[in-house]
């Protein structure tokens, strides 16, 4: 009596065909955008909505004195809007 192949897995029995599938057949289609291109556009809302908050307080200031003098949405606002800005506008999809 002959013995039958086995295949690589050791599991035996069936005809002893190996099917491999190859995922990388076809190259993907777009380029991948880079991560700091999503991180800017979140910055950039957030910042735009820290901003028109925080020149909403300018207007009607609130109860503590420091936010009333320093007005730290105003200047948080327009420095994540501006990081924001840089990130989208140097990692942007625009930019091979």
């Amino acid at each position: 009596m002959e013995e039958q192949p086995k295949n690589q897995r050791g599991g035996g029995g069936g005809n002893g065909r190996q099917v491999s599938v190859d995922t990388e057949d076809h190259p993907p289609q777009g380029k991948m955008l880079p991560v700091w291109f999503f991180v800017g556009i979140i910055f950039l809302v957030y910042g735009i909505i820290i901003l028109v908050v925080g020149i909403q307080e300018v207007h009607h200031p609130a109860g503590t004195v420091l936010a009333a003098e320093l007005h730290p949405t105003v200047w948080w606002g327009a420095i994540l809007t501006a990081i924001g800005g840089f990130y989208v506008g140097y990692f942007g999809p625009w930019r091979s």
